[in-house]
């Protein structure tokens, strides 16, 4: 997961009180199109600024940021009040409840990485905060449109509560056939086929280039060179490229995220 804390920010500690937010996550949204995915990262990192001076202002009037956390389209999550901390995001549980915003509009579609960026930011809290399973949308606690017809379907057909590297249906994480992260476990060198074709592709966009054969859908010397230059460039000494494990492929899709979010 990539976290950029509060003094990424400039921000100092939070003023907010103690909260368990022991129950699981909330996820929320802009009211507002916002066009993020199509801008570099530093954009989100001014909107998320520009979040907080408004919730700090005059038309709120809040002690910091109303939400624990944020996530944008790049998949990057940015800490807000932070984990354990009294939220002012949805009436009845923001002491029981971690809020996360995501930084998009109700025209706009969730990004593969910002799903992805949900379930990793979950996973983190799950482990070093105790915070429970449950993931509601911010319409489970009063009447609102927020998190937005498309990410409360998320919220209700169990997407972003999923193990980080699951697969995306609907989402065009995998294209057409539905093929997700999880889906390139398994793969080893001599494979074919379009979940060979898909680790592929996610491997160029890493940044991994295929530039003889490209995505041909064949496991070969090639895309094994690429699987462990994605795994080597998250720190890995496991010194294998020819097959997926589980852990592999959360590195070549945090390879993956890291490098669209430049």
């Amino acid at each position: 997961m990539k976290l950029e804390r509060r003094s990424t920010f400039g921000w100092g500690a939070t003023a907010a009180g103690y909260g368990s937010c022991h129950l699981g996550i909330v996820i929320h949204y802009d009211s507002g199109n916002l066009g993020l995915h199509k801008k570099p990262h530093s954009a989100c990192r001014e909107y998320w600024k520009n979040t907080r001076r408004f919730h700090m202002g005059p038309a709120r009037g809040w002690a910091d940021i109303g939400y624990s956390f944020g996530v944008c389209p790049h998949g990057i999550a940015m800490e807000g009040r932070g984990p354990r901390r009294q939220q002012a995001a949805q009436p009845g549980g923001n002491s029981t409840w971690h809020s996360i915003t995501l930084m998009t509009g109700p025209a706009e579609d969730i990004t593969p990485a910002a799903i992805e960026g949900v379930r990793q930011l979950r996973a983190w809290l799950r482990k070093n905060y105790g915070t429970g399973a449950g993931v509601k949308g911010h319409r489970d606690f009063i009447s609102t449109s927020c998190p937005g017809n498309k990410a409360y379907a998320l919220v209700r057909n169990g997407t972003f509560g999923k193990a980080p590297g699951a697969s995306i249906p609907g989402t065009g994480s995998g294209g057409a056939n539905g093929i997700g992260e999880d889906d390139m476990v398994g793969l080893r060198k001599g494979d074919k086929g379009e979940r060979v074709k898909y680790l592929q592709v996610i491997l160029m966009k890493a940044g991994f280039d295929l530039p003889k054969y490209g995505a041909d859908g064949h496991y070969g010397d090639e895309t094994e060179k690429a699987v462990l230059a994605a795994r080597k460039s998250q720190g890995s000494k496991q010194g294998f490229g020819d097959r997926i494990t589980g852990w592999a492929a959360a590195q070549i899709m945090t390879a993956y995220v890291q490098k669209i979010a430049k």
